[in-house]
């Protein structure tokens, strides 16, 4: 067995002891809501316009179990960034958030392997996954990550297992699902760099308003 699968075989038995003991663990029912939606916080962010924002059909919304979301398209002189963000108020929706590599491809996107990177944002590691996703001459870089709380990862096993912790170390429960993609043009080498650039730029612009998000007050409602 290979280092990496035995590594991925740890981080699952963690998780399944975790979640058991949480599951065993007497707790209450609390509902958390968030004072502002996540689409009146996320407006322009520095150095990026917002173009749009659209909203998702009642059937998606529950598709996906949001508890808020975004959806919402910026620019930055001639370059395009989309963002989506799905949020999740507790832990019994830690597995609610669709992958790019299952989504992609389930819309007749061709996707290649993900490969990991992480970046400084003030005080703040951004840890998140990047791949080209392609459909007939149209390529996007998409860049995205799992978070719960303030920790972010690229894999949804490790999010889980954050998640589960949060829960038990009394802290928040919630979560999100974090997608930028940015076109690429041309459709080469040098166009995917330049993509990279924006998309790292614009992380780097819209994280802290997210993270005061994150971070801002909820209701608890038992």
């Amino acid at each position: 067995m290979g280092k990496k699968k035995t590594k991925q075989l740890v981080y699952l038995t963690v998780l399944l002891v975790l979640t058991s003991f949480l599951v065993y663990r007497p707790t209450e029912l609390v509902m958390v809501i968030k004072p502002i939606s996540l689409q009146m916080v996320l407006g322009p962010v520095d150095g990026f316009k917002l173009i749009a924002t659209t909203p998702l059909d009642d059937a998606t919304v529950s598709l996906l179990e949001l508890d808020d979301y975004t959806q919402s398209r910026y620019s930055r002189d001639h370059d395009n960034v989309n963002l989506y963000i799905g949020y999740y108020n507790g832990l019994d929706k830690v597995s609610a958030a669709h992958s790019p590599l299952v989504c992609f491809p389930g819309q007749g996107w061709a996707v290649d392997r993900p490969t990991e990177h992480s970046m400084e944002v003030g005080q703040e590691a951004v840890n998140y996954a990047e791949m080209v996703a392609s459909l007939g001459d149209r390529q996007e870089l998409v860049l995205y990550w799992y978070q719960a709380d303030s920790k972010t990862v690229a894999k949804v096993y490790k999010n889980k297992i954050n998640a589960v912790i949060n829960k038990l170390m009394g802290q928040s429960e919630e979560q999100a699902f974090v997608r930028i993609t940015v076109p690429i043009v041309p459709a080469d080498v040098q166009g995917v760099e330049q993509a990279r650039n924006v998309g790292k730029a614009f992380i780097a612009a819209f994280y802290p308003v997210f993270q005061s998000y994150v971070q801002s007050n909820a209701w608890r409602i038992q």
